[in-house]
């Protein structure tokens, strides 16, 4: 059974999301304005057409359900996608709702992303298990943003009687898109293209800079994974994988077919044993993953060696939940130069393989 993408976002089991946004919409109203369906876009087709005249708009933009056009500066931006709020704030937009996934913060506007909102009132928060077409529609959307989900195409049609959609681009996986293609996306439906260059080369430049200062990454094996039907093991498509790779780390051979066409797959507890890489992140506190798992995962060189980061989803075992581990998930424009400063040195410490080198549990 393939688990939602929240059931196993810290490894705790303790938040889970239906799957599908299928599932989750409900009586669609009717609406006026809307997507300009083209049919499917084709590889090749340029990710967004905009007027010869130098104007911002009409833009139209392609993504796996066609192309959306977009007539004005959008005011009205609602998230069903569940991180894409970092991005519009990147960019100088605050949504008027967002789609709850981490439950961390008030509006899910997060402390990496809190200076870009001024003196805008948070947005309102839908509910990700049951997302009501009324509810979006009292929103008065001028743009539905629905890039990081796992939206089907009776459900991009359904929205788009509200308000121009724009769905994940072609040829990724559900909750697979890259997070620089997802701001790119954005920006070119705000009308703001080379903003979003900009804002894209920016925060490539931390990543290239951080791999640099750090060639000992480069080659070497790393995997994040989190105690879940046995072992859920997050794939290469994986939004968190991509930061791996844009470090220097390959994502080990061994499993680069987990999950098939999905962010990821499990190994029965039996197998934890194989979870044995120059670097292994765990998405839990070290003492669930030893009881939920056996202990099995401690009898690995990774362990032993003192390879091993631990992404607790609570802090101190607390009930407050861990901002380092709703960072770690929401890997955005916003998101990833607050956790490079803390994940870095992480990497540093595990990578070296001496036991000696304590790597730190972010407790924040």
């Amino acid at each position: 059974m393939q688990p939602s993408r929240r059931h196993v976002l810290t490894g705790t089991g303790a938040l889970t999301l239906s799957a599908g946004l299928g599932a989750l919409l409900t009586a669609c109203g009717s609406g006026s304005g809307g997507s300009t369906a083209s049919g499917p876009a084709t590889s090749g087709t340029k990710a967004v057409d905009r007027p010869a005249d130098g104007k911002s708009f009409p833009v139209t933009v392609q993504h796996k359900y066609g192309a959306t056009t977009i007539k004005s500066a959008p005011k009205r931006v609602v998230c069903v996608g569940l991180l894409e709020q970092d991005s519009l704030l990147a960019l100088g937009v605050v949504p008027v709702g967002v789609t709850t996934w981490l439950g961390a913060a008030k509006g899910e506007i997060y402390p990496w992303a809190k200076g870009k909102l001024g003196d805008s009132p948070l947005p309102k928060v839908l509910d990700s298990k049951k997302i009501n077409i009324e509810e979006i529609a009292a929103l008065k959307p001028d743009l539905i943003v629905a890039i990081y989900s796992d939206l089907k195409q009776a459900d991009y049609t359904k929205l788009s009687q509200l308000a121009p959609t724009i769905a994940a681009p072609k040829g990724h996986v559900d909750w697979g898109t890259p997070w620089d293609e997802t701001a790119q996306l954005i920006a070119d439906a705000l009308g703001k293209h080379d903003e979003g260059v900009k804002l894209v080369k920016s925060v490539k430049g931390d990543l290239a800079a951080a791999k640099k200062a750090h060639p000992q990454f480069v080659g070497k094996t790393a995997v994040v994974a989190t105690p879940y039907e046995g072992a859920y093991i997050y794939g290469p498509s994986d939004i968190r994988s991509q930061i791996q790779h844009a470090l220097g780390f390959t994502f080990p051979a061994k499993f680069k077919d987990i999950g098939g066409k999905t962010f990821g797959g499990s190994i029965s507890a039996e197998r934890t044993k194989e979870i044995d890489f120059d670097v292994v992140v765990w998405l839990d506190s070290p003492a669930s993953v030893k009881s939920k798992l056996g202990g099995l995962y401690e009898q690995t060189k990774a362990y032993k060696e003192g390879r091993t980061i631990y992404v607790p989803s609570s802090v101190s075992d607390s009930k407050k939940a861990s901002t380092y581990a709703s960072a770690f998930s929401m890997v955005t424009p916003l998101s990833i130069p607050w956790v490079l400063k803390r994940y870095v040195p992480q990497l540093a410490a595990a990578v070296d393989g001496k036991p000696s080198t304590k790597v730190k549990i972010i407790d924040e």
